[in-house]
């Protein structure tokens, strides 16, 4: 039941004004995404889901991945922070990310599932200038 809930809501987004603010870029790009742990967690062994971004923006991502849980936790729940490595084409970038919304992608793409909405809260000056830079590029190259 909460599957068709988000559902509903999800296509009832598509009919509302659509309220963001940044430029989204559709872009497929390769991501590897974790828990963030405490520094107490010690040795246990990091498990990294690998997906793709839908589209990107400079304060958020649409991320598809083939499932919504890792390492015990749903990645969805509870605004618990991610780790994201981004593959960008020269070079990767890393982050940290807040899930903000989930849903069930009605057709699988490349074996990913699930569609996750992501806020960026952490980023390095200098990964966020590349990560800016790739954005206003690729924007303008659409255009």
């Amino acid at each position: 039941m909460p599957e068709l809930i988000r559902s509903v809501v999800s296509r009832v987004r598509i009919y509302l004004n659509d309220r963001r603010q940044s430029p989204r870029l559709k872009i497929r790009l390769l991501f590897s995404l974790s828990i963030c742990r405490s520094a107490k967690g010690g040795s246990q062994r990091e498990q990294i889901l690998k997906g793709h971004t839908r589209d990107i923006s400079a304060h958020g991502l649409s991320l598809t991945v083939p499932q919504v849980h890792l390492a015990g936790y749903h990645l969805a729940a509870e605004e618990r922070p991610l780790r994201l490595t981004l593959e960008l084409p020269d070079d990767p970038l890393s982050m940290i990310v807040i899930p903000s919304r989930y849903e069930v992608l009605e057709e699988s793409q490349l074996g990913c599932r699930y569609l996750i909405g992501a806020q960026i809260k952490q980023i390095s000056d200098e990964d966020r200038d590349r990560y800016l830079s790739f954005i206003t590029r690729e924007l303008g190259k659409s255009k």
